[in-house]
């Protein structure tokens, strides 16, 4: 399970872990379900920790969405569901005295 990792919030910007830093995408969070990655399906035969199989099954589970710079509305974006260990996040949208965790 990803506890150690800073949780995430909707807004923060992450990468992902597996891509060359220089160039990975910048993806925003869009959702924290409260499920696990064994417990989220990404279709009808599969959860998100069956297609990260590298990531603990009993991961937290991150919504993100690839925004461009012209996205005026991220509500269309399609999003994608990852293990939580599996993102890095490389900028938050509160600073952490407003966290109310």
């Amino acid at each position: 399970m990803s506890d150690d990792l800073p949780q995430l919030h909707v807004g923060d910007h992450v990468q992902d872990r597996e891509d060359d830093p220089d160039e990975a995408a910048t993806m925003l969070v869009v959702g924290t379900p409260a499920e696990r990655a064994d417990e989220v399906p990404v279709d009808d035969e599969k959860t998100v920790a069956d297609v990260n199989p590298e990531y603990p099954a009993d991961d937290h589970v991150v919504e993100a969405a690839f925004p461009s710079r012209t996205t005026a509305d991220v509500d269309h974006l399609t999003s994608y569901a990852y293990p939580r260990s599996r993102l890095r996040r490389t900028a938050r949208l509160h600073s952490e005295e407003d966290s109310d965790d």
